[in-house]
C-alpha cells in the first residue's frame, strides 16, 4: 500500500476514534491497591483491567488496520502503553498464547519517526529492541510487542497478520 494510502487510512480511523468516542459509565470503586490494580469483572468477559483501562487480546491474526477497526467495534482502540510496569501486565494478557507478536496502536505512517497512539495519548513511554525502529525497507510503519527473545517493541509492516489487543477507558 502507498504511503499516501497508509496515511489517509491511519488519519480516517483516528477520526472515526474521535466520532465513536461515547462517555462510559463507572462500575463501583475498585480498592486501591499496591501496584497496577488488575481485575477481570469490572470489564467484562474476556477483558483485563490494568490502570483503568480494560483491555482485550484477540488471538485471530489481521493487518494493523483491520485490527484497529476491530478493536473501534467494540468501543476501544489499539493498546497505548505508558510505563514498563504496564507493558508487562499488558504481555502477561498475552501470555497463555504464548507471547506472541502482538498488534499495539503505534504508528508512524502519518511522518517517518512520529510515533502516535490511536488514542491519542502522549507517547512517552517506548520499549524498542535494539536497532529498532529501522523502518526496514521504508515499510514499516506500525508497532507489534513481544518481538525477538527479548519480547521488546519492532516496527512492522501494517500489512502483516498479527493477532492485537484493544483497549478501552473504563
Amino acid at each position: 500500500m502507498g504511503m499516501l494510502a497508509v496515511c489517509v487510512l491511519v488519519c480516517a480511523v483516528m477520526v472515526q476514534i474521535k466520532a465513536a468516542a461515547v462517555p462510559h459509565v463507572k462500575s463501583k470503586r475498585m480498592e486501591a491497591t499496591k501496584g497496577l490494580e488488575k481485575h477481570r469483572g469490572h470489564c467484562g468477559r474476556d477483558w483485563t483491567l490494568i490502570n483503568n483501562r480494560c483491555f482485550r487480546y484477540m488471538p485471530a491474526p489481521k493487518s494493523w488496520a483491520q485490527a484497529e477497526r476491530s478493536c473501534i467495534s467494540m468501543g476501544a482502540t489499539l493498546a497505548s502503553v505508558h510505563s514498563i510496569e504496564e507493558y508487562h501486565e499488558i504481555q502477561s494478557v498475552t501470555d497463555t498464547y504464548g507471547y506472541k507478536q502482538t498488534w499495539i496502536g503505534g504508528s508512524d505512517a502519518q511522518e517517518e519517526r512520529v510515533w502516535l497512539w490511536t488514542d491519542a495519548s502522549a507517547f512517552g513511554y517506548t520499549n524498542w529492541c535494539p536497532g529498532e525502529p529501522n523502518d526496514l525497507g521504508g515499510s514499516q510503519h506500525c508497532l507489534q510487542m513481544n518481538f525477538s527473545p527479548e519480547k521488546c517493541w519492532d516496527d512492522a509492516v501494517c500489512s502483516d497478520l498479527l493477532p492485537y489487543i484493544c483497549a478501552r477507558k473504563m
